[in-house]
């Protein structure tokens, strides 16, 4: 899961159902999911059934300079002989593409719906990477949705159903080595990681004030835990946790940064004793040199399993 899938998971989680921003961050949330679940039966195909020369690395999420600002990259698959960027859409209806202008609709129930170009978000990739690299660049949109159907097809670059793509790819392959493939990996994997930035919560309005504070019960997941005898108890009958609050540290730092204030501490745990504070801080928000600040030690994997557990 990328950081803006988990900001995303936070808000729905974290903010109000009567918000008037509940809604259409709900339904960016879905379209997320549906993007990731493509983008992962996509991965899963290729690594079991691509072959290529030599070896394949298979990178994903990736965030390409670009100018002043970044192209993002769905799947790169790189091999000696092959570097290509793959554009995946988990789409269902009927696709229409406008090469000539860089548009897009597809029709769904006999509407039709205008969305970005998946033409022209693979160019930019393509473009960007290639400058990037240095090397010519192949790109491919990829169909992941069975429920998905061309009927004016892309004419700058191919639209391959997933079932397809293994067969495509290999066809792609030339006579000679063009690049040293775990150099160029290597190149790719020291870009800075672009942690999640505010545009999510500025173009809401949303501030810290606005979503509901405490540690979260994973259980019933709508109270908020009360600490006593060094557990967390639920006062809906979820039961009792040790380490509940482990996850709402790392929702606040996808959210606002690892920076912790320790005076906003309290209420965002929902604790009024300073010891206690302390304690539950002292691994997880470890201090600075400034004081009064905490920086939460990055755990994101504990978010992916308390969200894997429902979007599933």
């Amino acid at each position: 899961m990328n950081e803006r899938l988990l900001a995303q998971m936070v808000l729905v989680e974290r903010l109000s159902k009567s918000h008037p921003a509940w809604n259409s961050i709900s339904s960016e949330l879905k379209s997320s999911l549906a993007g990731a679940g493509g983008e992962q039966r996509t991965l899963s195909l290729l690594k079991r059934e691509l072959i290529l020369p030599g070896e394949t690395i298979i990178l994903t999420d990736l965030s390409i300079p670009n100018g002043s600002g970044y192209a993002q990259v769905d799947l790169l698959v790189v091999n000696q002989k092959l570097v290509c960027v793959l554009e995946v859409k988990n789409m269902k209806g009927d696709f229409y593409f406008d090469s000539e202008n860089f548009q897009f609709h597809r029709m769904v129930d006999g509407r039709p719906e205008g969305m970005k170009s998946p033409e022209s978000q693979l160019h930019r990739a393509v473009k960007a990477t290639e400058r990037f690299l240095g090397i010519p660049v192949a790109g491919v949109i990829v169909l992941a949705s069975r429920s998905g159907r061309v009927v004016e097809g892309p004419k700058n670059y191919p639209a391959v159903s997933l079932d397809y793509l293994p067969f495509y790819l290999e066809s792609l392959v030339g006579g000679r080595k063009l690049v040293d493939e775990q150099k160029l990996a290597a190149k790719v994997r020291a870009l800075p990681k672009r942690s999640f930035d505010q545009n999510l919560l500025e173009r809401y309005g949303l501030r810290i004030d606005s979503l509901r504070l405490g540690v979260t019960c994973p259980r019933c997941r709508n109270s908020a835990l009360s600490r006593k005898n060094r557990k967390w108890h639920c006062g809906g009958g979820g039961g009792s946790f040790h380490d509940a609050h482990e996850v709402t540290l790392q929702e606040y730092a996808v959210l606002f940064g690892a920076e912790l204030p320790t005076s906003f501490a309290y209420r965002l745990l929902g604790v009024e004793d300073k010891h206690l504070l302390y304690r539950l801080l002292e691994k997880s928000a470890l201090r600075g040199n400034e004081r009064g600040r905490r920086w939460i030690v990055p755990r994101r994997e504990l978010l992916e399993a308390y969200f894997g557990s429902i979007w599933r």
